[in-house]
């Protein structure tokens, strides 16, 4: 016996019905991925969420070049120090301050890579992870330009960072871009 419900039906929508559901599913399977391709800006930065949610520092650290990001911070201090300088002992002592720096630059840039290592592997008495669980790489703004990408937070652009791709295809954080400088 036929149901009610079939003998009102037109005869070519079930087979118009199951291809709009391949055709729909072949698009959110290709579009999908390309999102987030691997050797993106995108995908590093989803796996270093992924490895910061783990603990996991070293694999964090594959996507988080430390001693870039001190060696611009060091620059761009000394940078804004030399455009406020106005007398010929400002850039004495600039120069002191730039060949003690580099002295130093080694051990600190050791001493930071160490206490970024420690934070990651905590147990996060600070609350850093839970920002983190509750953020997506869905909500930066990646404008990538050859080996290098500017991300920014969607609607707060307060601290932007740059990223440059590394020789193994990932991309890793290289520089942090605070706005007072831009």
């Amino acid at each position: 016996m036929d149901n009610p419900d079939t003998e009102h039906q037109a005869p070519d929508s079930r087979p118009f019905r199951s291809f709009s559901l391949r055709a729909t599913f072949l698009i959110f399977l290709f579009l999908l991925p390309a999102c987030a391709l691997q050797g993106t800006p995108r995908h590093s930065l989803g796996e270093l969420r992924n490895a910061l949610l783990n603990h996991d520092a070293d694999e964090a650290l594959k996507y988080v070049d430390v001693e870039s990001i001190v060696d611009h911070m060091v620059e761009d201090a000394f940078r804004t120090k030399e455009s406020s300088a106005k007398t010929d002992l400002d850039a004495l002592r600039l120069a002191l301050g730039r060949s003690v720096a580099s002295a130093m630059l080694p051990q600190a840039k050791a001493l930071i890579r160490k206490g970024v290592y420690a934070a990651i592997e905590s147990d996060d008495q600070l609350g850093y992870f839970s920002r983190i669980r509750a953020s997506s790489v869905w909500y930066l703004s990646i404008e990538e330009e050859g080996d290098t990408a500017v991300v920014t937070p969607r609607g707060d652009d307060k601290v932007r960072f740059k990223m440059e791709r590394a020789d193994k295809g990932y991309w890793r954080i290289t520089e942090l871009i605070l706005k007072n400088r831009l």
